[in-house]
């Protein structure tokens, strides 16, 4: 007769309700035993507590060896376990708190209800809510520390390297040593290069780690692979006739299937290819691409790597803030990492990322937008050398030639050649347009460049005021009306002429 489900329920939930009282005998050595108590005498108590994680043992406790008996309630162990799942990591999405709340907390509070342990959830609760609403907002959490909107756009560059590195640890406590080094790989990636982070010091000791531990595993397969490739053939011809072409299929379908993984991920870019146990050519190749590997990377200098890279990450921290001034500043101190290998695409990721956050500053400067902190073309604030070194990362970018701002944006900027009066702005002037001279007093050196300042209401209509960075009129109006009337006025005369002489 089969058991009915609602008895199997019903057991099931004595089961886990009896798996979830725990007690715990502390003894005086310092031995702590978790379990369920059987019994108790005044000389003993008789525990059922786990030998191992696997195994449980039941055993008389003598009370004279005992320092202290706790016994915990079912809402106890539980809320023990649910504490484990705090803190949360790094980098959790907002669903993925909801998630938290609605399938583990929230269930606890309601079959607890009224408990200490459940007001305590509750608690919990209320901070893992917090948590989500800063998500929500843009904040990040890495490393355990709460990022600003702010910094988290600062940071991005940064963040995308941590993701990667976390995976990488995560593949590595489970010892998949291969896919730890496919992720190591990643960093270097074209496109979407991590090697310049504050992260990449550590990642590169942690591929060392796994380099070593991935060595030891192919040397036990090359040792191995001649004694299964000879037990393999010897077992071949033990077989009937029959049984031995069925198994060489196999043996060569499965030889198969694995090449064609291999030169599938090969295709794609991967490097780390998983040896074939019975094969010695697969074993060799990847002990000399691990050997090349290690002995490359055991040639870094972690130590300057750590002041290199944090000086790129500066530049990439400048540039998600929206501050052109500071990235340019610290762009031209990175210019000399570009003579390393390595970090020429770096250099090349952060010149088109500085020329881009340039162009969309005047974009939104010519559109009158807000100016962004930190920039001297937007601001109006002073950032000695800042604008010269933009011009020349624009003209390097256009092969030495001045760069064109993009269409619908204002031009780039450029020296103009008349002296701007004393607080007023100057304004941009584009490549090959002259500038008639104002009579000014001589500027001191280096004059600061203040914001123009805000007209007061005048007593008579005045012309109205230029903005800040608005290009030039293409001609002096004026100059234009005079050459019309001296042309006009030339050609009457030529036409007086030629009547009088046709009437003569």
């Amino acid at each position: 007769m089969k058991p009915s489900r609602s008895r199997i329920a019903l057991l099931a939930l004595l089961c886990g309700t009896s798996l979830l009282h725990a007690d715990i005998l502390i003894l005086k050595n310092g031995d702590k035993h978790e379990g369920t108590i059987l019994n108790e005498s005044p000389t003993a108590i008789r525990m059922k507590y786990r030998l191992t994680p696997k195994i449980w043992d039941e055993k008389d406790f003598p009370r004279t060896d005992i320092q202290e008996v706790i016994k915990q309630t079912p809402q106890e162990v539980e809320l023990i376990a649910l504490k484990k799942l705090l803190p949360t990591p790094d980098l959790l999405p907002a669903d993925k708190y909801e998630q938290l709340i609605q399938d583990r907390f929230r269930p606890f509070v309601n079959k607890y209800p009224g408990t200490p342990e459940a007001k305590e959830t509750e608690a919990i609760i209320d901070s893992l809510q917090e948590e989500k609403k800063k998500v929500s907002n843009g904040q990040v959490k890495l490393e355990g520390r709460w990022l600003s909107v702010e910094e988290t756009k600062g940071e991005q560059y940064n963040i995308d390297a941590f993701k990667l590195y976390d995976e990488m640890k995560a593949q590595m406590a489970k010892s998949e040593w291969v896919e730890a080094l496919r992720i190591f790989d990643q960093f270097a990636k074209k496109g979407a290069n991590y090697t310049a982070s504050t992260y990449y010091p550590a990642v590169v000791a942690d591929a060392l780690v796994c380099m070593e531990k991935y060595d030891a595993v192919l040397t036990k397969m090359e040792q191995e692979q001649p004694a299964l490739l000879k037990q393999r053939d010897e077992g071949l011809k033990k077989l009937a006739d029959d049984d031995k072409v069925r198994t060489r299929a196999a043996i060569d379908k499965e030889k198969v299937t694995w090449r064609a993984q291999a030169d599938a991920l090969k295709r794609t870019g991967v490097r780390w290819i998983e040896p074939y146990k019975y094969d010695k050519v697969s074993i060799t190749a990847a002990q000399k691409l691990l050997t090349t590997e290690r002995a490359r990377l055991e040639l870094v200098n972690l130590d300057d790597m750590k002041v290199r890279n944090e000086a790129f990450v500066t530049v990439y921290r400048k540039i998600g803030e929206g501050d052109y001034a500071g990235g340019a500043a610290a762009y031209g101190r990175i210019q000399s990492f570009g003579s390393v290998n390595e970090y020429k695409d770096i250099v090349a990721d952060l010149k088109a990322k500085l020329l881009a956050l340039y162009s969309d500053l005047l974009r939104k400067n010519s559109a009158g937008q807000t100016a962004t902190s930190g920039s001297s073309a937007i601001g109006g604030t002073e950032s000695a050398g800042v604008d010269d070194r933009v011009a020349r990362i624009l003209a390097e970018a256009n092969g030495g030639q001045p760069a064109a701002a993009p269409a619908g944006t204002a031009p780039a900027m450029a020296a103009p050649t008349a002296t701007a009066p004393a607080g007023t702005a100057p304004a941009v002037v584009p490549p090959g347009t002259t500038v008639a001279p104002v009579a000014a007093p001589a500027p001191a050196t280096n004059p600061p460049v203040q914001q123009r300042p805000v007209a007061q209401a005048p007593q008579a209509p005045a012309a109205p005021v230029a903005p800040a960075y608005a290009p030039p009129p293409p001609a002096e109006e004026s100059n234009i009306q005079l050459y019309i009337i001296i042309g006009m006025g030339v050609l009457l005369v030529l036409f007086g002429a030629m009547a009088f002489k046709k009437k003569k």
